[in-house]
């Protein structure tokens, strides 16, 4: 079984080639041997469009990752009638692989927003951390009681963190769902046309 497991939660409404650099990317840097990418189903701290169904989610992340048996595409949160917090997610990961500290993926302005999640801090105690930077966002000195280390070796006990400065397309959900036509560059070839007619304007 893999054991190097990291974690890439989101609303990926739509999900769009920065997503798919960002995981790339950590498959790269930290010698991932699976990245378990996880949509929401009806996210905490954030609200979806409601232009796009649970399954028009999946099967664009499916699409995007088609080429990349290290992708596994997780519908635990889509099935949840209730908003999942992240903590839920990790205790469910910890329940079904109790030996594997999974990598939590993120940008740096989802960790600066870390300390509003839901349980915050038991997230140290189930999972480490991999933080890319984000254009126009300076990095943070304060690790929030993370520690901060150069290499994320497979072993390592929960509560690491390292940040990644990797140049990842400069892109956004949200600036996709205001413009979808202006940033169709940003949309994978085999989504693109879909994502453009369910996010066109009314």
């Amino acid at each position: 079984m893999s054991e190097n497991i990291a974690l890439f939660g989101g609303s990926f409404d739509p999900p769009h080639l920065g997503h798919q650099a960002l995981v790339y990317a950590a498959i790269q840097e930290l010698g991932l041997d699976e990245v378990w990418v996880i949509p929401a189903g009806l996210p905490v701290h954030r609200q979806l469009s409601g232009k796009a169904t649970s399954e028009q989610r999946l099967s664009w992340l499916s699409a995007i990752f088609a080429d990349e048996p290290r992708v596994r595409i997780v519908d635990w949160e889509i099935n949840h009638a209730k908003p999942s917090p992240a903590i839920a997610t990790l205790r469910r990961f910890q329940a079904e692989n109790p030996n594997i500290i999974p990598i939590w993926l993120m940008g740096l302005d989802s960790f600066l927003d870390m300390p509003n999640w839901v349980e915050y801090p038991e997230h140290q105690k189930l999972s480490n951390l991999a933080v890319f930077h984000r254009k126009n966002i300076e990095k943070t000195l304060e690790t929030m009681g993370w520690e901060d280390i150069s290499t994320l070796n497979h072993g390592l006990a929960a509560g690491h963190i390292i940040f990644i400065n990797k140049t990842l397309p400069d892109i956004s959900a949200t600036q996709i769902r205001k413009n979808p036509e202006l940033h169709q560059k940003y949309l994978h070839q085999d989504t693109c046309n879909a994502i453009l007619a369910c996010y066109a304007s009314d």
